[in-house]
C-alpha cells in the first residue's frame, strides 16, 4: 500500500505526505457521507389495547412477549406489526380517530360504534375452546337459595374488567325482566382483574353471583372440582363475539391486506403457543365477518333504545 502511494506521488510530483493526507481526507469524507444518509426505518402498524382489556397477562408480558413474536415473524418483511397497551380507552380511541395507530384489540363495542373507521375485511377474533363466539353465564352458590335471577336483588355481583359485552348482556337481562338498572338492582358490582378472581368471589361468598364467560368457568372447574359441586348457572347468554382485533381503513405504505392478514393470523399462533393461553383453551386467531358482530350490535341498540325511552 505504501509503495503504491509513493509511486502515485512520484508520477504527479507531489509529496508522499500530501498524498496520504488527501487519501485520509477522502476516506473521512466518505464515512461522514455514509453516516449522514438516513436509514429508512420500516413502517410500523400499531394495534392498541387497554390495560383493562388484558384478561390473563401483565402489560409487560403483552408488549414484550407478543412484540417479540411479531418481530420474529416480520424480520423478512418491509413493515412491522406491533402491539401497544394504553391506560384506558379514551387515548386509544383518540389515536385511532386521528389515524395515528392502525388497529384495535378489545371488546367489539367500540368497533361497532365507529364502523366506518375499520376495514370490514380485516376483523379477527381469538378462538376460545375452538369457538370465536362465547356465552356468558351467571353463577351462584347452590346453598344460598338464589336459584332465580330476580332473587339477586340487593346483592353483590362480580365480573372481570375485560367483559364489556358481558356487562351489556347483564343490562339487557335486567331490561327484559323489568328489574330496573344495574345500580338500583345490585348492591355492588365488584370488578375483578381476571375471571378466576370473579369466580372465587362468589365461591368464597364475597359476592352472591359472578358473571363470566362459560369457558372460563369450565376451566376453573377443571382445576377445582369443588366449583362444580358448589356453584350453579342460573342464566346463560346468547353467543357473542366478546373480543376482536380490528384494523382500520387508514393503513398506508407498502403493506397489503393479505400481508396484514398473515401477520395477524401468525400472532394468533403465537398466542396459542403460550402455556397460560393453552390452559384457558385459547386457540388461533379466526377471521370473522362484520355480520358476526350482529348479536353485539343488537345488544347495544336495544340498550340505547331503552335508555332513550327512560329519559
Amino acid at each position: 500500500m505504501q509503495n503504491n502511494l509513493m509511486n502515485f506521488a512520484n508520477i504527479f510530483n507531489v509529496s508522499y505526505k500530501n498524498v496520504k493526507a488527501l487519501l485520509m481526507a477522502m476516506v473521512l469524507t466518505l464515512l461522514l457521507l455514509l453516516v449522514s444518509i438516513p436509514i429508512q426505518a420500516r413502517p410500523e402498524y400499531i394495534v392498541g389495547l387497554t390495560e383493562q382489556g388484558i384478561r390473563l397477562a401483565s402489560v409487560e408480558q403483552i408488549e414484550v412477549g407478543f412484540n417479540y413474536e411479531l418481530e420474529k415473524m416480520g424480520k423478512n418483511k418491509d413493515y412491522l406489526l406491533k402491539i401497544k397497551v394504553y391506560p384506558s380507552i379514551e387515548p386509544l380511541t383518540k389515536l385511532l380517530m386521528e389515524h395515528k395507530i392502525q388497529g384495535y384489540f378489545g371488546a367489539p363495542v367500540m368497533v361497532i360504534k365507529n364502523a366506518k373507521e375499520f376495514n370490514s375485511n380485516l376483523l379477527f377474533s381469538p378462538e376460545i375452546g375452538n369457538k370465536a363466539m362465547q356465552r356468558y353465564v351467571i353463577l351462584v352458590r347452590k346453598d344460598q337459595g338464589l336459584d332465580q335471577f330476580a332473587k339477586l336483588k340487593n346483592t353483590a355481583i362480580s365480573y372481570c374488567t375485560v367483559d364489556e359485552v358481558g356487562v351489556l348482556y347483564l343490562q339487557k337481562l335486567l331490561q327484559d325482566k323489568s328489574l330496573g338498572g344495574q345500580e338500583s338492582f345490585f348492591s355492588k358490582m365488584l370488578v375483578k382483574k381476571n375471571p378466576s378472581l370473579a369466580i372465587s368471589a362468589v365461591f368464597f361468598k364475597e359476592t352472591a353471583a359472578a358473571l363470566v364467560i362459560e369457558n372460563d368457568f369450565k376451566v376453573a372447574a377443571e382445576l377445582n372440582p369443588q366449583l362444580n359441586s358448589q356453584l350453579e348457572v342460573i342464566e346463560m347468554s346468547p353467543e357473542y363475539i366478546t373480543n376482536l382485533l380490528a384494523l382500520t381503513n387508514a393503513i398506508e405504505g407498502p403493506v397489503t391486506t393479505a400481508e396484514l392478514e398473515t401477520s395477524v393470523l401468525g400472532l394468533g399462533n403465537a398466542i396459542k403457543s403460550k402455556k397460560l393461553m393453552q390452559s384457558y383453551n385459547y386457540g388461533a386467531m379466526r377471521k370473522i365477518k362484520f355480520e358476526d358482530l350482529n348479536s353485539v350490535r343488537d345488544l347495544v341498540e336495544s340498550i340505547s333504545k331503552n335508555n332513550g325511552k327512560s329519559k
